[in-house]
């Protein structure tokens, strides 16, 4: 059976879904096709879960230090059985939703397997049978899985991948966590304030080893506080890995690119597999790369604007701005233009324990360190370790974007008592 259609998608992540949304919104005949659930890593054993369990254990420090505002609560015994329970309705729910925004929009689902059988042509392999689909313009969204590291295979009992841990139903006695970087330390964060007892190791000299080296130290000796070994610089990860009931290893992403059939249409990848694009564009005219598949952004928002970005033929580059969910969260991001134009930069940092909120909220911890380009006074970059950094940083990317500079605050009043007065003050200390 062959179905024809201007547009096919293959994958159904962030980046698939908003594409293939974006150009049915131009009344384009799309379809979007995926062999497993909708919603890709992000929902279904990525950001959504992740910080579903993150807010659990959010939820029970809170209950913990509920005795400093005079009010007396003891926890029962924690049942992880229910709380798997509930994240996975709460995935269901939200792939529903999306299912719903695909076939209010017109587009096509088809769940089943894609492979090119020529540049506008895929072989679809469903529980039905096989379609063939022909399309003007294809889209490779299909994203990345969890990589392993030398001697290694996973067997998802003792050696787990992130998607394994985020479906155990008992909170392991132990665990060794390999990999220091953002999915390494929210899990280790989250198994450890359910009382697993972890070791956190990183083979580079420090955790985050592409962030500001000052905010990764600070995080180290918090994560630390906290009761979770912290081993940098560790050449040997796996010493002493009998001693552990659960080994979580998080050492990157692989393209997911085994079933496409790529050598049947000759798609450039790089070294590492990855897809070879230029403004999404492959070496083949007619196919594009967005999302995970292209190796660079390895994040759901970047992926969807990856999707807008091939559906509207543009190619904004705006900043980026990262979070990771520790106990409190850390949060970065820069100007684009960062690390090339700009030698005469002034960084000041200020603190949460001089904020009135942070006091009220009993979240002390951290400070918002700002970066000016002392010529133009032009705001370049926060990074933050605090409560509520994963919302404060975007105030930061906003007025990042929008070029503004330090005597631009003058002109805007911040709510007091409020998290977001730091950024102020910060940004107020390099004037």
């Amino acid at each position: 059976m062959e179905k024809i259609y201007d547009v096919a998608v293959i994958g159904a992540g962030p980046a698939g879904y908003n594409c293939a949304i974006n150009f049915a919104k131009q009344e384009k005949k799309v379809v979007i096709i995926e062999k497993n659930n909708l919603g890709g890593t992000c929902l279904n054993c990525g950001c959504i879960p992740t910080k579903f369990l993150w807010q659990v254990a959010k939820t029970k420090q809170k209950i913990s230090k509920s005795l400093e505002y005079g009010i007396k609560a003891n926890i029962e015994q924690i049942n992880f059985q229910d709380i798997i329970t509930k994240k996975n309705r709460l995935i269901e729910n939200l792939s529903k939703g999306i299912l719903k925004l695909l076939t209010s929009n017109k587009v096509d689902v088809i769940k089943g397997v894609a492979s090119f059988k020529s540049n506008n042509a895929l072989s679809v392999n469903t529980e039905e049978g096989s379609i063939e689909i022909v399309s003007n313009k294809i889209i490779i969204a299909t994203g990345s899985t969890c990589k392993t590291i030398s001697n290694i295979e996973f067997d998802h009992k003792k050696f787990i991948t992130s998607t394994d841990a985020l479906n155990l139903t008992d909170i392991p006695k132990n665990m060794l966590v390999i990999g220091g970087g953002a999915i390494g330390i929210e899990l280790s964060s989250i198994f450890s304030c359910f009382g697993t007892a972890v070791t956190l190791r990183e083979i580079c000299t420090q955790l985050l080893p592409n962030e500001d080296s000052e905010l990764a130290g600070e995080l180290a000796k918090v994560l630390a506080r906290q009761g979770i070994k912290v081993e940098v610089a560790c050449q040997d990860t796996l010493k002493d890995v009998d001693n552990f009931e659960k080994v979580l290893i998080v050492t990157g992403r692989k393209p997911t690119i085994e079933e496409l059939n790529l050598k049947n249409i000759n798609l450039s990848l790089d070294k590492k597999g990855f897809v070879k694009t230029n403004n999404y564009k492959t070496n083949i005219d007619n196919i594009f790369a967005i999302g995970d598949i292209t190796g660079k952004g390895f994040l759901a928002y970047t992926a969807e604007q990856d999707a807008n970005n091939v559906a509207e033929n543009k190619n904004s580059i705006d900043p980026i701005p990262k979070v990771v969910f520790s106990f409190p969260p850390v949060a970065s991001v820069k100007d684009v233009n960062f690390d090339s134009s700009y030698k005469n930069i002034v960084y000041k940092k200020s603190m949460y324990l001089s904020n009135a909120r942070a006091q009220i909220e009993g979240e002390r911890t951290g400070f918002i360190k700002v970066a000016i380009d002392k010529d133009s006074q032009k705001i370049l970059g926060a990074w933050i370790l605090g409560e509520k950094a994963d919302e404060l940083i975007n105030i930061v990317s906003v007025m990042i974007k929008a070029n503004m500079k330090v005597q631009d605050l003058s002109k805007n009043m911040f709510f007091h008592p409020g998290l977001a007065e730091i950024i102020l003050e910060a940004i107020k200390n390099c004037s």
